[in-house]
């Protein structure tokens, strides 16, 4: 390879290694921006693969290959214009559509896109260079294509850093201007390759006649006026809005509300930074885990605490407004308040039955704090997922819930032999009772009878000394010989 070939091949690495890394911190930070450049820079590789691929055929002479290659190129070069299209529309659809989200890690992410800016830089002045000392038009054009890709990295780069001073729509312009610049560079290479694949017998060596359109284009007042058109209708689009069924929109000018209750539906705004708009979805149960914690008890016990936090929006304008981190405040009011119960009660009461008191008083002091701060939310529930004795003394706590355990087993017992044992007790001796009592009346009932009968007897032998005498005797041998034979005699 030559040095034209050695230059481009170089760039293609470059632009690939750009991709990746666009890609990435797109993902890593949810930049529309960053995603749109990315797709630019493929179509800068596709421009520089087209350049070395016919620089390979000038330079080996192949004319059947020439032939044979050129017509597949073209038709690949208009098939990757169509989707350099449609990855167009997908980036405008996805900037006018999507919310103003805040962007993640944008220092980490900036710096990567300044990385970006510089390579595009240098990419641009190296091929340029070895153009301009070797005479390859082609090699020029595509060092200013790179060019257009710094520039379009730039206003990325512009849009991450308005995102850090709270200018979050800036991402969004960015995205719309590199999404023109990537469909400026699907049209040059759809119009390009129609022409040479309809007019195939234009003698134009290096694939000259690509770039040299590619350089007239971009150095025309006509493009400088159509690319400022498109930017100033894209500006003026980027103020229209979707409320979604389940949203509400609060609209500011200058930072003033002017709307606080958009409703569902397609409304317009003016364009940042005259206005903004936040969507805010009202109605959806929105939940904060704690962490665990180690907190104190009253007793001065360790007990490690991990609560659930769901709440849902009650005032739009001042859930949108007055809290920068609702979060973090929802997660510092809610350690404070469990903390405040926790020190106040026993561990016995916090591992058995207070479990609900617990989270109805969190609720309750959460829900205060909240209040005063004017957050505009109101807590639904909070939710105690553990309550648990630390690692460090849960055997100690284990054994002590044996033994509480065993102790509540021996005191059951007991009771249950105490209810059994009087009930027989009070039995036997209501039995005794009774049977003493009926001794007593039988006793009562002979002696009287005994009675009565001795004072008829001796109310007989008082009348009849002589006939109770003998009945007497008689009645006093029945007893005495009972199973003997008498034989009276007169």
């Amino acid at each position: 390879m030559g040095r034209k070939e050695k230059t481009i091949f170089i760039t293609i690495i470059a632009n690939i290694i750009l991709i990746i890394l666009r890609f990435f911190l797109a993902n890593l930070s949810g930049s529309i921006g960053l995603a749109a450049n990315a797709w630019h820079s493929f179509s800068d590789v596709f421009v520089s693969a087209v350049v070395f691929l016919g620089l390979l055929i000038t330079r080996f002479g192949a004319n059947k290959l020439k032939k044979i290659v050129g017509k597949t190129e073209h038709i690949l070069a208009i098939f990757v214009s169509m989707f350099i299209f449609y990855m167009g529309f997908e980036i405008l659809s996805d900037a006018l559509n999507n919310d103003c989200t805040e962007l993640k890690y944008v220092p980490f992410v900036a710096t990567g896109a300044f990385v970006g800016v510089i390579i595009n830089y240098f990419m641009a002045r190296y091929k340029i260079y070895v153009g301009e000392h070797t005479g390859s038009q082609s090699l020029i054009a595509d060092g200013y294509h790179s060019k257009m890709d710094m520039y379009c990295s730039i206003a990325v780069l512009v849009g991450l850093l308005g995102s850090l001073f709270g200018m979050s729509s800036l991402d969004k312009i960015a995205a719309i201007v590199a999404m023109v610049l990537l469909m400026i560079a699907g049209y040059e290479i759809l119009i390009s390759n129609l022409r040479m694949l309809l007019h195939p017998h234009e003698d134009i060596s290096e694939t000259e006649h690509f770039h040299h359109h590619h350089s007239n284009f971009l150095g025309s007042k006509k493009m400088y006026i159509g690319v400022g058109s498109i930017l100033t209708v894209a500006y003026i689009l980027s103020g229209i809005y979707i409320v979604n069924w389940d949203e509400t929109g609060i609209v500011r000018r200058f930072g003033a509300v002017i709307n606080a209750n958009a409703a569902p539906g397609i409304h317009y705004r003016l364009p940042t930074p005259f206005e903004q708009v936040t969507l805010v979805k009202k109605d959806n149960i929105r939940k904060i885990d704690t962490g665990q914690q180690e907190l104190l008890t009253g007793d001065t016990n360790l007990l490690n605490v991990n609560m659930s936090v769901h709440y849902k929006v009650d005032n739009v304008e001042n859930y949108a407004l007055n809290i920068n981190n609702l979060d973090t405040l929802i997660r510092v009011g809610a350690t404070t308040s469990i903390r405040n119960i926790v020190g106040r009660e026993s561990i016995d009461y916090l591992l058995t039955e207070g479990k609900a008191d617990v989270e109805k008083q969190a609720q309750i002091l959460l829900q205060d704090v909240m209040n005063k701060n004017g957050t505009g939310v109101r807590i639904v529930g909070v939710q105690l997922v553990e309550v648990a004795p630390p690692e460090s003394v849960k055997a100690s706590f284990q054994d002590l819930a044996s033994a509480r355990q065993d102790r509540a087993i021996y005191i059951n017992e007991a009771i249950a032999y105490k209810n059994t044992i009087i009930p027989q007790a009070k039995a036997e001796a209501y039995t005794q009772i009774a049977i003493a009592e009926g001794y007593r009346d039988k006793k009562i009932k002979t002696a009287e009878g005994d009675a009565v009968m001795f004072a008829e007897k001796q109310s007989a032998y008082a009348e009849s000394k002589g006939v109770t005498e003998f009945r007497m005797y008689m009645e006093a041998m029945d007893k005495i010989l009972p199973n003997v034979q008498k034989i009276l005699l007169g």
